[in-house]
């Protein structure tokens, strides 16, 4: 039996090329192309998650040291509270004798 001109065995080695010539290039494409594009991503995402990483460790250190200043400006608030109301009692003093 006879397709344009072709057998049916002439038909299947030219799909058994055609397939293997198709195969040949998506792997090509694979390799060229999917596989550096994966690696790349890869280390971005690596990047990234040591960026996010480090990110979080700054944080945590900015978060301590403002616990520090809110805790001396508290003491330094008292201490002012604690002035004022000796220099009151010093003028108070001062104006009883």
């Amino acid at each position: 039996m006879r397709l344009l001109g072709l057998t049916i065995e002439d038909i299947a080695s030219l799909l058994g090329i055609i397939g293997t010539i198709c195969g040949g290039i998506f792997y090509l494409f694979r390799v060229i192309v999917v596989k550096p594009m994966r690696d790349e991503n890869r280390n971005l995402s690596d990047a990234l998650n040591a960026l996010t990483h480090e990110f979080h460790a700054m944080r945590e250190i900015e978060d301590r040291e403002h616990r520090t200043i809110d805790d001396k400006l508290h003491e330094h608030d008292i201490k002012i509270a604690r002035h004022d109301e000796e220099l009151k009692t010093l003028f108070k003093v001062d104006r009883d004798i």
